[in-house]
């Protein structure tokens, strides 16, 4: 007996029967044998397979039955028992096949024919088993093949032709299966070059296609097997559609074009570089010269340095911020200057932009680079001009009291001083009006191109603004050498200026304040310096004073006059003075000059030579003329009731309020508001004061001499005068200044003077009257040179208004029974 293929195992029982059986199962040798306690005790998981159960009728019979059938469904069992086992019992319990054992039927034969009937069943039912797993994986394979998404084809090798096609062919090529089966599967696809070993050996086919019924065609990926179909080989044909893929990788492909135009047409530059900072990519901003484009591939800026001719410290600080963008995986951003081999400056604001690529699982870095050459430019522009004059180059006053004020502290030497030297072109403004503001400029330039030659690196100079310069100088031995480098500036400035063909002579005025001893602040010493350059033009200009204490008390006293003059306008200490004019051919008042005057609470009658330059320099001369013209208007209304001759009254005017807009209209409005006659008023003004302004100084008496306003040149022949504007002007009278006349008795240059004005105010249809005649000689000569009017002490020194109305009712009645 041999029971190789399978393991028996029996259910122990105490009984002689048990013993009997267990020893003829073992004297079978290749038979596998295990004995246990009860069936029910057998774990699933320690069973072998083609196991045969011996177990016995008992009690739990049942219960061991139902185990097997839900444990071991495929093993088949003996129902094992000492006494025979009637029909009901073995239908009861025993196998379907009621394979079983009772000990007064039992014989080995039995014993043998039972085993190997369990053992073919076993067999039988392995078989089966496996049967069915078979047609398990045909009905699966058919099932895949059916509804795959994929186009599937069993095609003949022989013949080409398609055996068999799924339900995704017939749905995608639009044919029924019935004309699919039979054609050769190559009138499906497009002609292409295909290797049919490689074909066959089931290598993949990229980019082929199917062409359907209606003709379009498909894009396939496809792949070809040889496969067993019903005992003979046939090609397994497999396409897969990938027109969504070939979609997405069209778009994708355009997508990438379009962002590389994008990238390569920026005005910015764009770079990728990998991690180990070498490119991979870069736009044409970022490299213009495409062979250096091309061959910055996988270089590194060190490489691009060396190639390019650029300094160490290019690259060098590059490697340093794309270092901290790898390491702390932050934006980095830095700024640049890049100079080329033809020294073009660039300045680029660049940033380093980690990024993880999870393709790769690299980290890459975008450079981008924005070209800011014009804002540096810009700012530096702005930065120049906030501390350099933009005209001459120098040094503005912030740069200058900035250096002043590092030189200040910086000062610790007790043996040398800090030298403030602040100056202006004398009679600029005179210069600028009748050159021009072009030659102006030309000079303002040249005197700056002057004055830094004699420059050492530690000086400064600067030019405030308009015509006034200041220069510092540090570690000046002492005063006198102080005074010697003003002399070496007041003497290179004298020089000529050629400017656009002609040479202009200039002087300037200087002062001079010495650190510590002017001042210990920046502030303090330009004021000084300032304070000093005005003392210098008082003495003439063309020339340099130092600062001293007498300046300050000048100073001071200066300021005490200007804030009590302003007061002195509201509490009406300022009264009005007339001096009249006497007519040589009438010998009678023919006008009077308006004269001011102020009477201080504290200081009695202040001179007009003190406080009227102060009133000029402050600007309060305007308030002052505004208020005169409306006090000798309001007077002159009261003498018209009073009976007094009707002769014009002289009121000077200053060159600020000839600068005024309005100001001949508020004239005119001043005549109209008091009802005066316009040929009683005259205006008299200075040279000088015409020529502050001359074109304004046209306009307005323009206007004022069509209403019939006098205007009288005062002091004429001391000033710088224009002929061509005197016409222009039209004036009506021309006063000679008393200089001339002082002296007219005895100096014949004076007598010459005086006839050449008068001559020339007759010849221009002027009246012309002398100041300051003090004696009947002067008179005299002036009568016989034909001046017309005379003004001055011989007559009558200025007088209040009342006293003047006296003087003027007494002298015409004098002269009248003459």
């Amino acid at each position: 007996m041999s029971l190789k293929q399978i393991t028996i195992y029996i259910e122990e029982f105490d009984h002689d029967f048990y013993n009997r059986i267990l020893r003829d199962i073992t004297n079978i040798e290749t038979c596998n044998v295990h004995s246990f306690h009860s069936i029910l005790d057998i774990k699933p998981g320690t069973i072998q397979e083609s196991a045969v159960f011996l177990f016995w009728n008992d009690a739990t019979v049942l219960e061991k039955q139902k185990f097997i059938f839900e444990q071991f469904p495929e093993s088949p069992y003996i129902l094992l028992s000492i006494a025979p086992l009637s029909p009901s019992e073995l239908a009861r319990a025993a196998h379907p096949t009621f394979l079983h054992l009772s000990e007064p039927s039992y014989t080995v034969s039995i014993l043998d024919l039972v085993l190997n009937f369990a053992e073919r069943l076993i067999e039988d039912m392995n078989r089966s088993i496996a049967y069915d797993k078979i047609r398990e994986k045909v009905i699966v394979l058919q099932n895949v093949f059916e509804e795959s998404l994929d186009i599937l084809m069993q095609i003949d090798p022989g013949t080409k032709q398609i055996i068999n096609a799924n339900k995704q062919a017939v749905v995608v090529l639009e044919y029924p299966l019935e004309e699919i089966v039979g054609k050769e599967f190559s009138f499906f696809m497009p002609p292409v070059e295909v290797d049919e070993d490689e074909e066959f050996q089931g290598n993949l086919i990229e980019s082929t296609a199917l062409k359907t019924k209606s003709g379009h065609l498909i894009p396939t990926e496809s792949s070809f097997r040889l496969f067993p179909v019903n005992g003979k080989m046939a090609i397994w044909a497999t396409f897969r559609d990938i027109t969504e893929r070939k979609r997405s990788q069209e778009q994708v492909k355009n997508q990438k074009a379009f962002y590389e135009f994008i990238l390569d047409n920026l005005d910015s530059d764009i770079a990728v570089l990998n991690s180990n900072f070498q490119y991979e990519y870069t736009n044409p901003v970022f490299l213009s010269n495409k062979d250096i484009r091309k061959w910055i591939f996988k270089k590194t800026d060190e490489e691009l340095a060396a190639r390019l001719d650029l300094p160490n410290d290019f690259h060098e600080k590059r490697k340093k911020y794309l270092e901290i963008a790898a390491k702390e995986n932050e934006i980095v951003q830095f700024e640049e200057l890049i100079q080329d081999s033809n020294d073009k400056v660039t300045y680029l604001l660049r940033k380093y932009i980690p990024i993880d690529d999870t393709e790769t699982d690299q980290k890459r870095i975008i450079s981008f680079g924005v070209d800011i050459t014009e804002r540096k430019l810009s700012e530096e522009r702005i930065t120049y001009l906030a501390y350099y004059d933009a005209l001459t180059g120098l040094s503005n006053r912030t740069l200058f009291i900035d250096h002043a004020n590092q030189a200040l502290k910086n000062h610790k030497s007790t043996e040398t001083l800090l030298a403030f030297y602040f100056f202006d072109i004398d009679n600029f403004k005179f210069i600028n009006d009748s050159l021009g503001h072009t030659k102006g400029d030309i000079l303002l330039q040249m005197v700056g191109a002057r004055l830094k030659r004699v420059m050492t690196e530690v000086d400064t100079v600067a030019r405030f603004g308009g015509d006034e310069f200041a220069i510092l100088k540090v570690d000046v031995p002492n005063k006198s050498a102080a005074a010697e480098f003003a002399q070496k500036i007041l003497d290179i400035l004298s020089q000529p200026f050629h400017i656009m063909g002609r040479d202009l002579f200039t002087t300037i005025s200087m002062g001079i304040a010495l650190s510590p001893n002017d001042g210990i602040s920046s502030s303090e010493l330009l004021k000084n310096s300032d304070m000093a350059m005005y003392k210098a033009k008082e003495l003439g200009r063309n020339n340099y004073k130092f600062y001293t204490n007498e300046l300050i008390l000048r100073s001071e006293k200066r300021l005490y006059i200007e804030n009590s003059l302003r007061k002195a306008i509201q509490n009406e200490e300022l009264v009005l003075f007339f001096q009249p004019k006497i007519s040589t051919l009438t010998n009678q008042v023919c006008g009077a000059e308006a004269l001011i005057r102020w009477k201080h609470p504290e200081r009695g009658w202040v001179p007009p030579v003190e406080f009227i330059p102060v009133a000029e320099d402050s600007g309060i001369i305007e308030r002052i003329g505004d208020w005169v013209l409306e006090e000798a208007c309001q007077l002159k209304k009261e003498w018209k009731k009073q009976n007094l001759p009707a002769f014009p009254v002289s009121i000077n005017v200053s060159g600020k309020q000839l600068a005024r807009a309005n100001w001949s209209h508020r004239v005119q409005s001043t005549i109209l508001q008091y009802d005066i006659n316009p040929e009683e008023i005259e205006l008299e003004l200075t040279e000088s004061s015409i020529m502050e302004n001359p074109e304004k100084s046209i306009e307005a008496f323009e206007y004022l001499s069509g209403l019939g306003i006098k205007v009288s040149i005062d002091d004429f022949g001391t000033g710088y005068s224009s002929l061509s504007y005197l016409k222009k002007i039209n004036a009506d009278v021309l006063k000679i200044d008393r200089s001339f006349v002082i002296d007219l008795e005895l100096n014949e240059d004076d007598r010459a003077i005086c006839k050449a004005i008068i001559n020339m105010a007759h010849s221009l249809g002027m009246e012309v009257i002398a100041e300051g005649v003090e004696n009947p000689a002067q008179r005299d000569l002036l009568h016989d040179l034909g001046c017309h009017m005379i003004q001055g002490y011989l007559y009558s020194k200025p007088l209040p208004a009342l006293d003047f109305v006296e003087f003027v009712k007494k002298f015409n009645e004098s002269a009248q029974t003459k």
